[in-house]
C-alpha cells in the first residue's frame, strides 16, 4: 500500500514540480535566483543539454552533448537540494535539484537541473544543500521532463 502510495505521490509531485516549467512566472524565477544555489560543476555540464517543449504535444526533448551522455554508467559525485517524493520520515526516493526549492506546487529548476535519485539506505530530508554520490544514468520521460538520474546512491 504505502509503495503505491509513494509511486501516485511521486507522479503528482514531478508534474507539479516539472509540468510546470513553461509557465513559471518570471517574478517567482527571479526571487527563487535570489536564494542559494549549488555550484557544483556538474551542474555547468548538465546544462549544456538542449532542453526543448512541444506545445502540440507536451512533451519535452533533450539533445544531450557528448560530454554528458559520457556520464552513463561513471559514478557521480554532485551537491544539490533535496525533494523528497515519499511520505515519511526517511526515504529512499528523491529529486535532487540545482535549486533551493520554495514550495512543493513550485518548479525547482529547469529539466537540466533536476536529478531523479535512488539511495541504498534510507536518508532524512535536509533543508541544506546535500552531497550524492551514485550512478549516474539517462532517462527518456518526456511527459515529466526527466532525463538524469543516479541510483546505488549515498548521501554523505
Amino acid at each position: 500500500m504505502m509503495k503505491a502510495y509513494a509511486k501516485v505521490l511521486y507522479l503528482a509531485l514531478s508534474v507539479l514540480l516539472l509540468g510546470a516549467f513553461t509557465t513559471q512566472p518570471m517574478t517567482e524565477r527571479q526571487t527563487q535566483d535570489l536564494l542559494p544555489k549549488s555550484s557544483d560543476p556538474t551542474w555547468d555540464l548538465l546544462a549544456r543539454t538542449e532542453v526543448g517543449y512541444d506545445d502540440n504535444t507536451g512533451l519535452y526533448s533533450a539533445k544531450m552533448p557528448k560530454e554528458v551522455t559520457a556520464l552513463d554508467g561513471q559514478n557521480v559525485t554532485i551537491t544539490g537540494f533535496m525533494l523528497p517524493l515519499e511520505a515519511s520520515e526517511k526515504f529512499t526516493h528523491f529529486l535532487l535539484s540545482k535549486r533551493t526549492p520554495t514550495c512543493p506546487f513550485c518548479p525547482p529548476g529547469e529539466p537540466d537541473e533536476i536529478i531523479d535519485v535512488t539511495v541504498m539506505e534510507p536518508v532524512e530530508w535536509a533543508e541544506d544543500a546535500v552531497k550524492v554520490t551514485g550512478t549516474f544514468g539517462l532517462m527518456d520521460d518526456r511527459e515529466l521532463g526527466m532525463f538524469f538520474k543516479l541510483t546505488k546512491a549515498k548521501v554523505q
